[in-house]
């Protein structure tokens, strides 16, 4: 009997011990990579994402920044630049927006998370910044011939002050 307790109670041990190895990985700050998930392509940038969006940064426009990351189902073509104002608001005007630019809602950007993240870029979330405002354009949907393979765009613009605003684009 005392042989089938202390054999209980190790298996038992190790069974507590497992699950809370794995509930501990599960509380990790660190998010895990999953094989299969969305993976970023070297050597693709600004000049590959404004190709697939068919759009060219404004003359004034600098740092110009961009991303291209195959995901799940789609591949996402990121790009942001910062203009002066005039200059962003005549690009987005270009990209026909199917409703006006509305003011965005910070989120925390301690909890708020993505699958494709502007940090890869080296900037924060618009989501999580002030004075964004934000739309989106579906171009099958306006019938623009020009961006007939862009299924959506989302689009963020960020009033960074001194007449000048920095411009994303998200993309597939």
């Amino acid at each position: 009997m005392k042989r089938t307790s202390s054999l209980t109670i190790r298996i038992a041990s190790a069974a507590v011990t497992a699950l809370l190895a794995l509930s501990a990985t599960a509380c990790s700050s660190a998010p895990k990579a999953r094989s299969g998930g969305p993976a970023w392509v070297e050597g693709q940038g600004a000049p590959e994402a404004a190709g697939f969006i068919h759009v060219q940064t404004p003359a004034g426009a600098t740092e110009v920044k961009g991303g291209v990351q195959h995901g799940f189902q789609d591949t996402t073509y990121l790009i942001s630049f910062t203009a002066p104002t005039a200059d962003a608001e005549t690009f987005i005007a270009d990209l026909r927006p199917e409703e006006a630019l509305r003011a965005n809602t910070p989120r925390d950007p301690k909890t708020y998370t993505t699958i494709t993240p502007w940090s890869h870029l080296g900037l924060p979330e618009p989501e999580t910044e002030q004075k964004v405002r934000t739309a989106s354009v579906c171009p099958p949907c306006i019938k623009d011939e020009r961006r007939s393979t862009v299924q959506s765009i989302t689009i963020f613009i960020q009033d960074i002050g001194d007449g000048r605003a920095r411009v994303y684009l998200k993309a597939f």
